[in-house]
């Protein structure tokens, strides 16, 4: 099995667009082996936390009960650096897969995150603006050296929807923000069970689907999704889907650099609260 070529269309899709599929990177055996790694590693997520957990990180801290092997394996098939760095750029590698995590369906009840733009939604509104600012923040959010975060699901993957084009407004739309204050984490997660399974999967889907220009990507096994997570996206979850999913993301020293010169700034902001302190000005 060979990667397709990357061409200029595709490149300038992924610029435009915010997000692009690279289909079936994985060959066969290796995908038996990560799902045999992967089925092991949602055992261990469910032990440390619970049946509706989504994600394990970093699978190297659990090299004791995982065989970390292929996953290694997984950062050198043939060809997918090569088509990384085709549609994104040279200095573009794969952060190491032991090091990233794997994403999960869950085992009770269906959930879904909130609408959300990684980074942006995770600092101080008053500290951001002092140290960044909007105009500087449009050139951060569309440096393709940083924010090209990845999916590539072991079995089918449904979860994920993304708003395309929404990278590059450093203002959201009041449709958007709508969308957004139309409910909350806790509504999503539902822990006081007001709903039963059907009624909340509904709940969550609609949420989803108001989300104006959203698009749910349909992943096969082995597909290799790169996305600006600096645009709009969510994952929606139901325990009848298998999901495993391996997230990480395409490293450079910009990303790198990025990351040191600003990591005083990611706090633990309460989840929603910036936000919907920000909706009065549409940010």
């Amino acid at each position: 099995m060979s990667i397709a070529p990357i061409t200029e269309a595709d490149r300038q899709f992924y610029r435009d667009q915010g997000y692009f599929i690279i289909r079936q990177v994985i060959p066969a055996g290796l995908l038996r082996d990560l799902r045999r790694e992967a089925a092991k590693a949602h055992d261990i997520a469910v032990r440390l936390h619970g049946p509706r957990v989504q994600r394990l990180a970093p699978l190297k801290a659990h090299a004791g009960e995982l065989d970390l092997q292929p996953f290694r394996d997984f950062d050198q098939i043939e060809g997918l650096v090569a088509a990384i760095q085709t549609l994104l750029t040279p200095e573009h590698t794969l952060k190491p897969t032991e090091d990233a995590c794997l994403l999960f369906h869950p085992r009770e009840r269906p959930w879904s995150t909130e609408w959300h733009r990684d980074w942006r939604d995770h600092v101080l509104e008053a500290e951001f603006q002092a140290e960044i600012g909007d105009a500087r923040w449009q050139e951060i959010a569309t440096d393709f050296r940083l924010w090209n975060q990845v999916n590539c699901p072991l079995y089918e993957d449904t979860s994920t929807w993304y708003v395309p084009r929404s990278f590059k407004r450093v203002n959201n739309t009041p449709e958007e923000m709508r969308v957004y204050a139309s409910t909350t984490q806790q509504e999503l997660w539902d822990e006081d069970k007001r709903r039963t399974d059907e009624e909340l999967e509904l709940f969550c889907l609609r949420y989803c689907q108001a989300m104006p220009g959203a698009v749910q990507l349909v992943l096969n096994p082995g597909d290799f999704c790169i996305y600006r997570n600096v645009g709009w996206h969510l994952g929606n979850y139901v325990p009848y889907r298998r999901r495993a999913t391996l997230n990480t993301h395409c490293f450079t020293p910009a990303y790198a650099q990025f990351a040191k010169d600003y990591e005083h700034m990611l706090k633990a902001v309460p989840a929603g609260i910036e936000r919907h302190a920000r909706l009065a000005r549409g940010l």
